[in-house]
């Protein structure tokens, strides 16, 4: 406990913010709110260069990164060469082999979740997106020309998605 002022305090702990059903840490309340703010945004479109990525490439895993640290959270990262490292693709996001450091895989989905599917596509390694609502997601899609949208990927018949959850 601490002491301020001469006024008891209690200490600072995680809490749960309370949406529909489901109960949201903190961190994924803001992952929600920066994915739905960019929802419409064309900065991570096909035909542009963004960070690291030059035009005409599919930036679905860099919107992602973007919304995370846009959110507060340290930027996923994967390991490239054994020692630099770099966000990871759709295809790592999806494969359940692959440890991304604070996020775990998880079966049941919430709001904040990052949702991914591996697919081997000519120029990408699957698709990724926010989890934002029940059966609803944010990212860059390739429909779109990398707009980002709000809709049901990933929560469709024909997909079988992985979802990872950030615990720190």
């Amino acid at each position: 406990m601490l002491t301020i002022h001469g006024q008891l305090r209690l200490p600072l702990v995680p809490f749960i913010v309370r949406e529909g059903n489901a109960a949201m840490t903190v961190q994924a309340t803001k992952i929600v709110s920066v994915a739905k703010s960019k929802v419409g945004s064309s900065d991570w479109m096909y035909v542009k260069s963004k960070d690291g990525f030059p035009k005409n490439t599919n930036k679905c895993n860099q919107f992602v990164y973007d919304v995370i640290v846009e959110a507060g959270l340290p930027g996923p990262t994967v390991p490239k060469y054994g020692i630099f490292s770099r966000p990871p693709t759709a295809g790592e996001w999806a494969t359940t082999a692959i440890v991304i450091k604070g996020w775990k895989i998880v079966t049941e989905p919430q709001a904040g979740d990052v949702i991914a599917e591996a697919h081997q596509y000519a120029d990408a390694t699957g698709h990724v997106g926010i989890v934002v609502d029940s059966g609803q997601t944010a990212s860059a899609s390739a429909l779109e020309g990398g707009m980002i949208v709000q809709n049901d990927w990933g929560f469709r018949s024909d997909n079988s998605p992985t979802f990872r959850r950030y615990i720190g």
